[in-house]
């Protein structure tokens, strides 16, 4: 399944949306504009074209058309169609990715009180799927509802409101892309946060799971882009940064205390990952 890889912050904004039912069979017209418009067939079924290519929805069938894409009704719907759709705004997407190549297990730096721009970060929403009515009807009839009642109350809701829309789309990506790989991936992880703070080794790692150790480590390359010694160091050194902010503990016992006992080792590592030594990365969180 391809889905859409959009930049964040800032979300994408609400503009509209609204239920549509036809009596009678309906063509859509053709046009280019620079929202995306998501449709969300309830009953019947609706034909659409973008940029050549067509798409054929039926119930609970749900396709985001892309801003400036050039789309149009390829054939009429049939009487008694119903659907929802909904305008938002937001920079065109960054790629089209199948599910399966979404690193969801992959870290992202931890940002400080001294940071002053947010770290690049992306969601992600199906180009089409098949969505659960009883998820996604009630979400998006509130959402109709409160955008009937357009007063300054509920400006902030709508836009809360779209923002669990984006999450409900990005939860069916994730669940649709879930793979055997991904599944041993996740369970690496979660083996590595649960013995962060003991003394690592591949075998063990291997013997617990009952998979060989070359198979971990491909599964958890694919999805985080890491190896398993490149992953745990990457927890330690986040959880190293957490301490030095909130402790008063010794370098040699925060060392320790993340599952390093070769104080120079982890000053280097620390540095590696940070760019400055733990000393320096306190001194600058108290100041």
């Amino acid at each position: 399944m391809d889905n859409l890889e959009l930049s964040i912050p800032p979300l994408p904004q609400f503009i509209t949306a609204n239920r549509l039912q036809y009596e009678r069979g309906f063509t859509h017209f053709e046009r280019s504009f620079p929202l995306y418009d998501i449709l969300y067939v309830t009953q019947g079924s609706f034909h659409m074209t973008e940029d050549g290519k067509e798409y054929n929805l039926e119930a609970n069938h749900l396709l985001v058309l892309e801003p400036f894409k050039r789309h149009w009704g390829h054939r009429a719907c049939p009487p008694g169609t119903k659907l929802y759709y909904l305008h938002f705004k937001h920079p065109a997407p960054v790629r089209t990715v199948p599910g399966e190549e979404i690193q969801w297990n992959s870290m992202l730096p931890s940002q400080n009180h001294w940071d002053h721009e947010p770290a690049e970060q992306f969601m992600y929403i199906p180009k089409m799927a098949v969505l659960d009515p009883d998820a996604t009807v009630p979400l998006l009839e509130e959402i109709v509802r409160r955008k009937r009642r357009f007063t300054l109350e509920n400006q902030l809701p709508l836009q809360a409101l779209s923002a669990q829309f984006f999450m409900l789309l990005q939860k069916a990506v994730r669940s649709q892309s879930g793979t055997r790989s991904h599944e041993i991936s996740r369970l690496v992880v979660e083996d590595l946060r649960a013995r962060m703070e003991e003394p690592f080794r591949l075998e063990a790692l291997a013997s617990r799971l009952n998979y060989h150790i070359d198979y971990l480590s491909k599964c958890l390359k694919k999805h985080t882009g890491l190896t398993p010694v490149q992953y745990l160091n990457r927890l330690r050194m986040e959880q190293a940064k957490q301490l030095l902010e909130r402790s008063n503990l010794t370098l040699q016992e925060i060392s320790e205390k993340v599952g390093i006992h070769d104080y120079n080792y982890f000053f280097r590592l620390f540095r590696k990952h940070t760019g400055i030594s733990p000393f320096r990365y306190r001194q600058q969180h108290k100041q």
